[in-house]
């Protein structure tokens, strides 16, 4: 089954699919906050994905506190996901990196808290990049935005403000995916 069949009723809709893959300790926090504003624009769901296998089942107990309906991928027998869900959590290594074409855009883990950052499965995936404000300033970071194929926050308040206006304009959003992929293919690590 294509993975990105589980929220046909969420596009049927309009509704907008954001991913948070690879998170790291300390950016779950972050990336409800930002879902929670988003959610005051435009309804969707939220894909959340820790990045180690040890933090899965800890993450997805204090991901209770937020009160949103939350399934767990493992736990889904249905081919979709009920549109009253709020987060998609996913819980294993196999599948974390088959929901980058699903989303509207990810926000990378590593760019909410310092941590590694991975970018080249999501632009191998065509996924539109907002990088946090935790991106290091570094080559890659600096290439792919003067390439205009990603957008950097420089905090939280700036992040959700890009990310309405890929929600506003999803051509912008994936002509920039689709520009960091001819970026990654001359000047990727």
């Amino acid at each position: 089954m294509e993975w990105c069949e589980r929220f046909k009723e969420y596009r049927d809709r309009e509704r907008c699919v954001v991913y948070f893959p690879n998170l790291h300790e300390g950016e779950d926090a972050e990336a409800y906050g930002i879902f929670l504003n988003l959610m005051r624009v435009k309804m969707g769901i939220m894909i959340l994905a820790p990045d180690r296998e040890e933090r899965f089942e800890p993450v997805y107990r204090d991901a209770l506190k937020y009160h949103l309906q939350t399934i767990r991928h493992s736990r889904l027998f249905t081919s979709y996901v009920p549109l009253k869900t709020r987060v998609y959590f996913v819980e294993t290594a196999e599948v974390r990196d088959a929901f980058y074409p699903c989303a509207d855009f990810c926000v990378p883990g590593g760019t909410l808290v310092a941590g590694p950052v991975d970018l080249a499965r999501p632009i191998a995936d065509a996924c539109p990049l907002i990088l946090g404000p935790k991106m290091p300033d570094n080559a890659l970071r600096q290439g792919l935005l003067a390439a205009g194929a990603a957008v950097w926050a420089q905090d939280n308040n700036q992040l959700i403000d890009l990310a309405k206006a890929w929600l506003a304009d999803p051509a912008a959003a994936k002509a920039a995916a689709e520009k960091a992929r001819e970026w990654w293919a001359q000047h990727g690590s």
